[in-house]
C-alpha cells in the first residue's frame, strides 16, 4: 500500500453525484507564537483521480516537496483560500474555537459552489454538508492538498514576515514552535507581540 492518500473518498462522492468537494486542514495549533492558518481547497478533478501528484499530509513531506506541490495546486485549475485566526484571538477564544474560526474564514473566502466539505478532525457548525474525521490528511487527497496550502502559507508568513519583524527568535527555522533555541530566546528577550500569552511558558512569564 502506498504511504499517501488514494482518491477513494472523493471517487465515492463523485459516483453519488457530488461534484464540488472541498478539503480543509489547518496548521499552527501547537505553536507558541503566530496565528493558526487553515486552507480550503477544491482540487481540479485531474489532480484528484488516482492522486497523480501524490499529495500527502504536509508533515510527511520535505519543505522542497511541499513547495513543489503547493505550486502544482496554485498553477492548476484548482481553487483555494486561506483563513487566519490571530494570536490575540487564540488567547481570547482558545485554540480549538480559533481553529474553527480560521476554517470558517477559509470557507467564506472561496468563490465556488460547495457540495461537500471534508475536514481533518474538526466538527464545524456550518450550513454546508461536511464530514470531519481523524487523520483525514492521510486519507483524503483534498484534505492532504489543504494541509500543504496551509503549511506553506503559514511557514512563509513566519519566515518572511515575523522573522524580520522580530529578529533573534529564529522564526525562520522554528515557525513559532517551542524549539530549544526559541525558548532560550524567549527567556532572554521576553515575549513578542505575536507570542500566545495563554500558552506555556509565556503564561508563566512576567509580561
Amino acid at each position: 500500500m502506498p504511504d499517501y492518500p488514494n482518491s477513494s473518498i472523493e471517487e465515492k462522492a463523485f459516483n453519488k453525484g457530488i461534484k464540488s468537494i472541498i478539503g480543509i486542514d489547518e496548521v499552527g495549533r501547537g505553536t507558541i507564537a503566530g496565528p493558526v492558518v487553515s486552507a480550503s481547497v477544491k482540487l481540479s478533478k485531474g489532480l484528484i483521480m488516482g492522486n497523480p501528484m501524490k499529495f500527502n499530509d504536509s508533515k510527511k513531506l520535505s519543505e522542497t516537496e511541499r513547495v513543489r506541490l503547493f505550486n502544482e495546486i496554485v498553477y492548476s485549475r484548482s481553487e483555494f483560500s486561506i483563513g487566519i485566526a490571530t494570536h490575540t484571538e487564540i488567547d481570547m477564544y482558545g485554540i480549538l474555537e480559533s481553529t474553527k474560526l480560521s476554517m470558517k474564514r477559509s470557507i467564506s473566502n472561496l468563490k465556488t459552489n460547495i457540495d461537500l466539505i471534508l475536514i481533518d478532525a474538526i466538527n464545524l457548525d456550518i450550513p454546508h454538508n461536511n464530514v470531519g474525521f481523524n487523520k483525514a490528511d492521510t486519507i483524503s487527497v483534498s484534505v492532504a492538498a489543504a494541509s500543504i496550502i496551509a503549511k506553506v502559507s503559514r511557514d512563509t508568513m513566519m519566515s518572511r514576515i515575523y522573522e524580520n519583524l522580530f529578529p533573534g527568535y529564529y522564526f525562520k527555522d522554528n515557525k513559532g514552535y517551542g524549539s530549544k533555541v526559541h525558548i532560550d530566546s524567549l527567556n532572554s528577550k521576553g515575549a513578542t507581540k505575536i507570542h500566545r500569552k495563554s500558552f506555556s511558558p509565556i503564561n508563566k512569564m512576567e509580561l
